[in-house]
């Protein structure tokens, strides 16, 4: 995805102001001596590649914490709890990393960890509450920062957002027009501002307006209608933003920037790039035999368990279906007694869950005959660890460690053709639906956070969500 510019300055002067935090803290505790990597050789590289890393790794702490996000950027005092916050993280992660691990060969001064907290947090609070934001809301309120927007639709939400804007711009926004196929071009759609044209038309509008960011508010059409307005967006090579209600889920499941008070979701502009998935799956290979290393002794546990406790085999195999509708076997520790995959109502009540929502299976998405679970595949299940032989299928190319669950056979058969998008890329153990929702909720909210996670596919999103899988499977939220 394409960042905003706001958000580059932000970050590399973040990271700037990072690394000076570290070397002042060490001339305030005596180590000023030791800074020139001439005076003290080796020392000092290490000491300056420890700095660069975990200045890099607050960066991501930034990230997370959604100091990137403009209307955390703009908020004085939500900006100021959320550098609190992630400063707070960064000194008790080194605390303990010292505490546990003999780093004299890096800091040889605890002090210096707890000298850096506090002038880092001093740093980057003055830096950012009395330089940047006052300078990037003066700016935009003179008109010195302007962007281009077009906002698609036409309606109640567009035209909310347009008035908040007219009161007070503190966003940079300009906006050139609205792109509605239901309004006649050139008509005026609210105040001064027209239509620009049909939606088909926006890669032209595009280039004819210099738009640089494509805000989608059309909340009069359906999930394949939407998805064709983001197909012709991402033609355009703008930036995009989604504010429509049908992308209701995705604002209540992934931390959301906000305009006002509009959540906004943001969709690349661009398909991953050949670099972005070679890295994922160098990542799925090293993860996935790191992983089946790493837990082979605890693996082998729970297969002895499952073949003592019950008859058959200690893995189920399933066909499921996987990347652009191919067929792949499917692996799991097996939770249930033999027979249990011949059901014919669980095959009536998905039909149903697809085609109508979740309403026949009091709200979740997964049919299991309580009956025929095993007391070990109770635990399993709920923790998802019957899960773990994916790892298998990782290391296979049939599957990724992130992204979205592949379907049975059965249920490919009656996806609607917006559905099937979520099939265009491999599927994965864990993903955007899993860690937010799992279970508890419809089939198409379902599918829009699968297609939320592909248009924005990065590295930095699978670890997020491969790091909020843990407590989703300590805690058994959604498992059944």
């Amino acid at each position: 995805m394409r960042l905003a510019r706001y958000k580059i300055v932000l970050a590399v002067v973040d990271f700037v102001c990072l690394v000076l935090s570290f070397y002042l803290a060490f001339l305030l505790t005596g180590r000023g001596r030791d800074v020139s990597i001439a005076q003290s050789g080796m020392h000092a590289v290490y000491e300056l590649a420890f700095i660069s890393v975990y200045s890099f790794v607050l960066i991501l702490l930034f990230q997370s914490n959604g100091l990137y996000k403009i209307n955390i950027v703009i908020s004085g005092s939500r900006q100021l709890v959320a550098i609190f916050v992630s400063f707070l993280y960064a000194v008790a992660g080194m605390a303990i990393v010292f505490f546990f691990v003999r780093a004299s060969y890096v800091i040889d001064s605890r002090m210096i960890v707890g000298t850096f907290g506090g002038m880092g947090l001093l740093v980057i609070v003055l830096y950012r509450l009395t330089i940047f934001r006052p300078l990037y809301v003066y700016l935009n309120k003179k008109e010195f920062i302007r962007k281009n927007i077009v906002i698609v639709g036409a309606h109640l939400e567009a035209k909310n957002f347009l008035i908040q804007l007219e009161l007070d711009n503190i966003y940079g926004l300009n906006v050139v027009g609205f792109v509605d196929d239901n309004t006649k071009k050139d008509t005026e759609v609210f105040e001064r501002y027209r239509n620009l044209g049909p939606v088909k038309n926006l890669p032209a509008i595009v280039r004819e307006h210099k738009v640089k960011e494509i805000m989608v508010a059309a909340s009069n059409v359906d999930h394949e209608g939407l998805l064709r307005i983001l197909d012709y967006c991402k033609k355009s090579g703008a930036r995009v933003t989604v504010t429509s209600s049908l992308f209701d889920i995705v604002h209540r499941k992934v931390p959301s920037e906000r305009y006002y008070n509009l959540p906004i979701a943001r969709v690349s502009a661009n398909d991953p790039s050949r670099g972005v998935l070679v890295f994922k799956r160098a990542v799925d290979i090293v993860g996935s035999l790191l992983g089946l290393v790493v837990l082979f002794i605890p693996l082998s546990l729970i297969a002895l368990i499952i073949k003592v406790t019950s008859r058959g085999p200690v893995f189920y195999k399933q066909t499921r279906i996987g990347k652009d509708g191919r067929e792949f076997n499917f692996y799991k520790f097996r939770s249930m007694l033999i027979g249990s995959d011949i059901d014919g109502t669980r095959e009536k009540i998905l039909h149903d869950f697809i085609k109508n929502g979740n309403h026949s299976n009091g709200g979740s998405s997964k049919v299991v005959n309580e009956k025929m679970v095993t007391p070990i595949g109770r635990f399993i299940r709920k923790t998802s660890i019957d899960e773990l032989p994916q790892l298998f299928n990782v290391l296979k190319g049939e599957m990724s460690l992130v992204g979205p669950r592949p379907c049975l056979p059965y249920e490919y058969k009656v996806y609607d053709e917006w559905h099937k998008r979520r099939l265009s890329v491999l599927p994965g153990c864990t993903g955007l639906w899993q860690v937010s929702s799992r279970s508890q909720t419809g089939f198409d909210d379902m599918v829009l956070l699968d297609l939320y996670y592909i248009e924005n596919i990065s590295p930095w999103f699978d670890l997020q969500l491969m790091l909020k899988t843990i407590p989703v499977m300590i805690s058994g939220r959604g498992g059944k």
